[in-house]
């Protein structure tokens, strides 16, 4: 039971903890595919060794080395990932993103059913609270949040268990109301004791952090600003990360693969770029999540409608991807092109794009899997055309009203005894995922080391 003590404030106290109001309701009855168990328990060692042999010209040392290294800036993050095939029907999984504040733990079945908090539990215990002991600021402890609040409640019930003791639970509609920063360090208004000094924050804050967050933050963050900096909220920024991380190590036989990617294109330019990728291309705003500020252009009407949606950022440099398509990928003019492998068909032959959402943080024991799910699309890719093709290819099940955010949870595929079989994934695309995952991590935390380093304050526990 939360307890309200100021606007937008409440207490989470030990016990607080409710398995109902923090999974959707099909979630709390399913039960985790055998498959995905025997995935998340596998070691590290074991992950390289079979990494290895189905990529034998990787690098296993250097494999080692990033799934064993310590973020310090990104230890929790999400990535999306999609199940791709080209003409010579070689599969892969390819990165579409990175998320410094990741959703997942309300889709993700219970690993073990004895711990109730299933993985928030683990990512708190396993990821923020070595940070918190390791960390020599004294004051509460709070979670920051601007949406789902599904999921950041059950963070801060699960916090003030791991703990013992109550957690502040902050709703960022009125930040400036709420929430102050004096030489760094947050503050959270109380009307009983009027502002408390927060040590340590489990930060969920997506809509434009760096307007409500300092860099050099004097409260320890759990991911601090620069994770989002750095890439993991902004889409430019990653893709030089990973970039930067391929040719460096491509030689050793691991890259990020991600769609072809054209950044710093000019609003004037995106005709040229439409007529480039044979008028098939996603058109982003480098700092958007969540499917907002993402279109799909597959025709004439949908390039023009993108530029009426995108004639207020004339002024800002925007990312174009090549589109991952529908087609057959044997009608693919050359390797480098990727096609949705899609779902497997059902009864009625209906295939669909589908993403997954990789959920991973750092442990003591490295990088682990965290949580894992995957969202469809609303159309299928095999039946004929649509005006639309964000029906096709858009698998983000946020949208955003007026009045706040919803969820087409329908589209929602879990990794359970139901589901999984339905998403046509195997052993091997989920240590591929979970792989293209930490890469993914490992870059964006060093360019985040490359920026910040030296102006911000990071403190590993060494």
């Amino acid at each position: 039971m939360q307890l309200s003590v100021s606007k937008n404030v409440h207490i989470v106290e030990p016990g607080d903890f409710e398995p109902t109001d923090h999974w959707y309701p099909r979630v709390l009855n399913s039960n985790i595919h055998p498959l995905v168990s025997y995935f998340l328990n596998l070691s590290t060692e074991q992950i390289i060794e079979r990494y290895n042999r189905l990529h034998p010209q990787s690098d296993s040392e250097l494999l080692k080395d990033i799934l064993s290294y310590k973020p310090s800036y990104l230890k929790w993050a999400g990535t999306d990932l999609m199940y791709v095939v080209n003409k010579l029907g070689q599969r892969r999984i390819a990165l579409i993103e990175t998320n410094s504040c990741p959703s997942g733990q309300k889709s993700m079945p219970l690993l073990d059913l004895n711990v109730e908090q299933g993985g928030y539990k683990r990512l708190i215990e396993g990821t923020f609270k070595p940070m918190v002991d390791s960390w020599p600021e004294s004051g509460a402890l709070a979670v920051v949040y601007d949406k789902n609040g599904m999921e950041n409640i059950g963070y801060a019930a699960t916090i003030a268990e791991v703990f013992n003791e109550h957690v502040y639970l902050v709703n960022c509609s009125d930040f400036n109301e709420s929430v102050k920063f004096e030489d760094g360090v947050m503050y959270v208004w109380v009307n009983a004791s009027g502002w408390v000094k927060i040590r340590a924050a489990f930060r969920y804050v997506t809509q434009k952090p760096w307007e409500l967050i300092p860099e050099k933050c004097g409260t320890l963050l759990l991911n601090p600003l620069e994770a989002c900096l750095a890439g993991g909220r902004n889409k430019e920024m990653a893709e030089k990360a990973y970039l930067k991380f391929n040719e460096v190590n491509d030689p050793l036989g691991l890259q990020i693969l991600t769609p072809a990617t054209f950044l710093n294109v000019e609003y004037s330019q995106l005709q040229e770029y439409y007529q480039m990728l044979d008028k098939a291309m996603v058109i982003k705003v480098p700092t958007s999540n969540a499917g907002q500020g993402v279109m799909t252009v597959t025709n004439d009407n949908e390039f023009l409608d993108a530029l009426n949606r995108l004639k207020s950022f004339q002024d800002n440099n925007l990312i174009v991807q090549q589109l991952v398509k529908a087609a057959p990928a044997h009608a693919a003019k050359n390797e480098k092109t990727w096609h949705h492998v899609g779902t497997v068909p059902d009864l009625k032959g209906r295939s669909y794009a589908f993403d997954i959402r990789m959920m991973v943080h750092y442990t003591e024991r490295g990088m682990k899997p965290l949580a894992i799910y995957s969202r469809r699309a609303r159309a299928p890719l095999n039946m004929g055309t649509t005006n639309n093709s964000w029906d096709v290819y858009g698998t983000n099940l946020s949208i955003r009203h007026e009045d706040g955010w919803s969820y087409e949870d329908e589209r929602l595929m879990l990794y359970d005894v139901r589901d999984f079989g339905y998403i046509g994934l195997g052993l091997y695309e989920l240590i591929s995922g979970f792989v293209q995952s930490c890469m993914a991590v490992y870059a964006i935390d060093r360019q985040a080391v490359e920026m910040f380093s030296e102006k911000s304050r990071v403190y590993n526990g060494k």
